[in-house]
């Protein structure tokens, strides 16, 4: 009984003297949603600007008037064009592709839009792209485009909320309690390879919504993807 009791002791001490990377930051987190609060990026290293679906344009007609893209910018109701206006989605004539990237296969591309005149026929514009991803399925992703980062806390509990959530084209953070990606139906092999993203450090890209969830000692945040997006890192040869 007296073993017992010195174990019992040690593990209380050990509560007690937890570190403040995971006791007092795990408090201002669930402080943070609790309150429904998103705190304002300033200086992190994750860059959420930047970031459009793409598809192809298909029309029949006379390039460059056709034959070029549509991009159109996440978590954004309308997307600056380049000729100045704002639209649903825009016409872009072509893409600057410097990294030589693998395109066949990207539905999202972070970059920007630029001016670009093409003779007579004006100003079309053109996407210079900085990175691209490509779906986990033939699914189109839809709801909040979000960046996902492990911040390293560690809790004895849940909720923990251990995720740092960073919406894209915008300058917001948040942090959530865990990630749902079940429902994006995918292979085993692809969900591996999304969580080796996050537990390499890196930023997992996925679309979905958050949902409150009752977890042992409160209520919890959960994304719920419907698509990941995965980083393209092969060149056309």
């Amino acid at each position: 009984m007296k073993v017992l009791n010195t174990v019992i002791a040690l593990f209380l001490l050990n509560l007690f003297v937890m570190p403040v990377s995971s006791a007092e930051e795990a408090i201002v987190n669930v402080a943070k949603v609790a309150n429904n609060s998103n705190t304002t990026l300033t200086d992190g290293e994750f860059d959420q600007r930047g970031y459009f679906t793409v598809r192809p344009d298909f029309r029949k007609c006379l390039f460059p008037l056709c034959g070029g893209y549509f991009v159109k910018a996440v978590n954004r109701t309308l997307t600056p064009c380049p000729d100045g206006s704002l639209k649903a989605e825009c016409y872009i004539a072509s893409l600057n592709n410097r990294e030589k990237l693998n395109l066949s296969s990207a539905v999202l591309l972070q970059g920007v839009i630029r001016a670009k005149n093409y003779g007579e026929f004006g100003n079309l514009g053109i996407f210079l792209v900085k990175a691209a991803f490509s779906a986990a399925t033939q699914a189109i992703g839809d709801g909040t485009f979000v960046g996902l980062e492990n911040n390293g806390i560690v809790c004895i509990t849940t909720p923990c909320f251990s995720v740092d959530q960073y919406l894209l084209n915008k300058n917001k953070i948040r942090m959530i309690s865990g990630i749902d990606l079940q429902g994006v139906g995918t292979t085993d092999v692809v969900l591996n390879t999304a969580l080796s993203i996050m537990a390499n450090d890196g930023v997992l890209i996925a679309s979905g919504s958050n949902q409150q969830v009752e977890e042992m000692a409160g209520k919890g945040l959960t994304f719920v993807a419907n698509q990941l997006y995965l980083p393209i890192k092969d060149s056309v040869k």
